[in-house]
């Protein structure tokens, strides 16, 4: 399917190391604080969407992922419809989401079958895998070829691309760290946009289905903001409840429920079980962040669950959702990113709108269903929702941003 630049694809060696390596320089935990500026521009811009058109939710969410990870990686300003770079990005992860999963096609049982003519029937899996080929390659180049005539022309923004091609230029220009670069950009986006995409439309599924954690969330908000300003990065310490949310947002509905597929790199035994070296292992992920005996209720979507972390501790239960991120070696290395661009949407969010049940033609709430997708990567099935801003110094206050950050 020609995605065998993810992390994910390659063998742990030397060269998985060096592509983490590079990603680790750019998005580590103390790095991802000079992105924070962007993901603040494309909070705001996602309120004046929802001021406009908030039926286009998805759109919104979607567009504003992009664009937080285009512009860190590639210094690309998306815009507000029908992005290039976007659109073909979407078409390639379509591919990873629908393919990701072991047996969502006959030649996952029967391996031969990849070596069969396409037109045979039972093979149309190969035809769908050349489309999305095409669409996977397109998103490794058409974004890294952009960076490069912007530099030649001296329009490029700073950004991980350039950074990198400018070192690559003052140290040899290796052809093969050049191929290292160009992935490593093109997977900033595939790790950071749909986790980001996933959680938010949770959020706000469940705010619509919970307007009492909404309330205690903006009495949180207020009793900072006075109502006097948009949240920022700097609150973040005094805000632990929202804190609280995005944790349960990703275990609610983790954006990969059944993770990434690993293999055994040694023989092991555990739990009596033996798993010889070779065997592929995938960790159940939503059962996981749905068992029980740590996360009781687990079904509920309560932020609550992880205020005391004291008493959690003690009780062996309601650990942080990180396995939403992956496991060991492999974990996400772009999950500080993502965890910031959702802190600062949903705090924003929650500072300047209120999010209910859609009401029909008959005055009647309508009941959103809590269903998710079932691919490799998950999010809420298409729901209704009511949003509205709070007040009208609320909807002020984001008019405001409009000067400091235009639509593009």
């Amino acid at each position: 399917m020609g995605f065998d630049w993810l992390f994910s694809s390659m063998l742990y060696g030397p060269t998985w190391r060096k592509h983490r390596s590079l990603f680790q320089r750019h998005f580590h935990q103390r790095s991802t604080l000079q992105h924070q500026p962007v993901q603040t521009i494309e909070a705001h811009t996602l309120l004046r969407n929802l001021c406009s058109t908030p039926d286009d939710l998805f759109h919104h969410i979607r567009r504003g992922s992009a664009a937080v990870v285009m512009d860190i990686s590639y210094g690309h300003q998306v815009s507000q419809e029908g992005d290039i770079y976007v659109t073909i990005a979407d078409r390639a992860m379509t591919g990873i989401a629908a393919a990701g999963i072991f047996g969502t096609y006959l030649v996952d049982y029967i391996p031969w079958l990849k070596y069969v003519p396409s037109w045979l029937p039972g093979t149309g899996f190969k035809r769908q895998a050349k489309e999305w080929r095409k669409y996977s390659r397109a998103m490794l180049d058409r974004p890294f070829e952009m960076v490069q005539e912007r530099m030649r022309n001296g329009t490029a923004k700073p950004c991980f691309a350039t950074a990198e091609l400018e070192n690559w230029n003052k140290s040899g220009q290796d052809p093969a760290h050049k191929i290292m670069i160009q992935n490593v950009a093109a997977i900033s986006y595939a790790a950071g946009a749909d986790t980001t995409v996933s959680a938010l439309l949770s959020f706000f599924l469940a705010m619509s289905l919970h307007p009492e954690i909404q309330v205690r969330a903006q009495q949180e908000i207020d009793a900072v903001t006075g109502g006097q300003r948009l949240p920022q990065f700097s609150d973040r310490s005094a805000f632990p409840y929202i804190g609280c949310i995005v944790w349960e947002c990703l275990r609610w509905n983790p954006v990969t429920p059944l993770g990434l597929i690993h293999t055994a790199t040694e023989d092991d035994i555990y739990a009596g079980y033996s798993i010889p070296k070779g065997t592929h292992v995938m960790a159940n992920v939503w059962n996981i962040l749905h068992d029980v005996a740590t996360y009781p209720d687990p079904m509920s979507f309560m932020p609550e669950r992880f205020e005391d972390e004291e008493t959690n501790k003690a009780h062996g239960i309601n650990d942080l959702p990180l396995a939403a991120f992956g496991f060991g070696r492999r974990m996400c290395p772009g999950r500080y990113l993502a965890l910031d661009t959702i802190w600062i949407n949903i705090a924003c969010v929650l500072s300047s709108f209120t999010i209910s049940k859609a009401i029909d033609k008959n005055g009647r709430p309508v009941e959103p269903d809590i269903e998710f997708t079932s691919e490799f990567l998950s999010r809420p099935k298409p729901f209704q929702a009511s949003i509205r801003p709070r007040s009208a110094a609320a909807l002020e206050l984001i008019r405001e941003t409009e000067y400091d950050h235009p639509t593009s």
